[in-house]
């Protein structure tokens, strides 16, 4: 019997160990990614096997009553930033999740956060179509500008001629291009160029915003061909142009690729892959070295 009951043991031992290790998530291949899970949880997948590498870490050191609406890499430091819902920054640490306030904040409902690549500044959009330029207080802070300064670059509005002039836009997700890792110096070479995209979550599209201090006018550049929503599309770039979008819909996250350049009727998404039982938002490429 005691043999019989020792046998028993190991084979659930076994069995137990089988099925730990089909679970663990496998390293991420493609663009390693980020984003915000339900309950303030932090996943990391890779873009090309999203399902085989996702994983989850809570997000600790916020405040019971703050939740994260979106994060982005600083191309300047390397490192990860989050917003809450109120507006306040926060720095995460990728592999643990632990979140240490900046200090600095716009003070408004916050929707979608992006650093500009060659301004080091932070660009936020609020939930009534607010538009700021946010210093943030670590270093390093560009001469131009001091810690925590807040700029308001004014409402959204589509230019005149636009598909969608007149139309209040609704935009969910922001993101520029040409970010790349530059923490090695802490500055990005004299001739960097940036151009910021966003996603508006009333037309379904991909929107240009015209280069300028402010970005405020919006052109309408393609159908994304994906019904996105408020709160549920997650949208970033990694170098100078790789470009990704998530979306929710019953609890599944679909990853898209974005095409920058599509136009017209040619839809600028194309979905990838899938991850089931998961509403993620917010997602954050890693950033490739220049």
């Amino acid at each position: 019997m005691k043999r019989i009951a020792a046998l028993t043991v190991l084979s659930a031992l076994v069995l137990s160990a089988c099925n730990t290790s089909s679970v663990i998530p496998v390293a991420p291949q493609g663009v390693t990614a980020y984003g915000l899970a339900g309950g303030n949880q932090l996943a990391t997948f890779g873009t090309t096997n999203a399902a085989a590498s996702y994983r989850t870490v809570s997000v600790t050191g916020l405040a019971s009553s703050e939740s994260l609406v979106d994060l982005d890499f600083r191309n300047t430091d390397n490192k990860l930033y989050a917003a809450t819902s109120t507006g306040k920054i926060y720095v995460i640490n990728p592999n643990t999740g632990a979140a240490t306030a900046d200090g600095s904040s716009v003070g408004k409902a916050t929707q979608a956060i992006d650093f500009n690549p060659v301004a080091n500044r932070l660009r936020m959009v609020g939930n009534a179509n607010d538009n700021y330029r946010l210093t943030v207080n670590s270093t390093p802070v560009p001469t131009t500008s001091t810690k925590g300064e807040v700029i308001p670059d004014g409402a959204f509005a589509y230019a005149t001629g636009d598909t969608n002039f007149g139309k209040i836009p609704m935009l969910t997700a922001a993101a520029y291009t040409n970010s790349y890792n530059d923490s090695a110096t802490g500055t990005v070479p004299g001739n960097a160029a940036t151009t910021l995209y966003t996603i508006d979550s009333a037309a379904d599209t991909l929107v240009e915003n015209t280069v300028s201090p402010a970005f405020s006018t919006l052109v309408t550049r393609a159908k994304l061909g994906v019904d996105v929503g408020t709160g549920l599309t997650g949208f970033d770039i990694a170098g100078a142009s790789d470009a990704y979008l998530t979306g929710v819909t019953n609890n599944r996250t679909t990853l898209y690729r974005v095409n920058l350049g599509a136009t017209g009727t040619t839809n600028a998404a194309t979905a990838i892959s899938t991850l089931s039982g998961v509403s993620l938002k917010a997602p954050a490429l890693k950033l490739p070295n220049r």
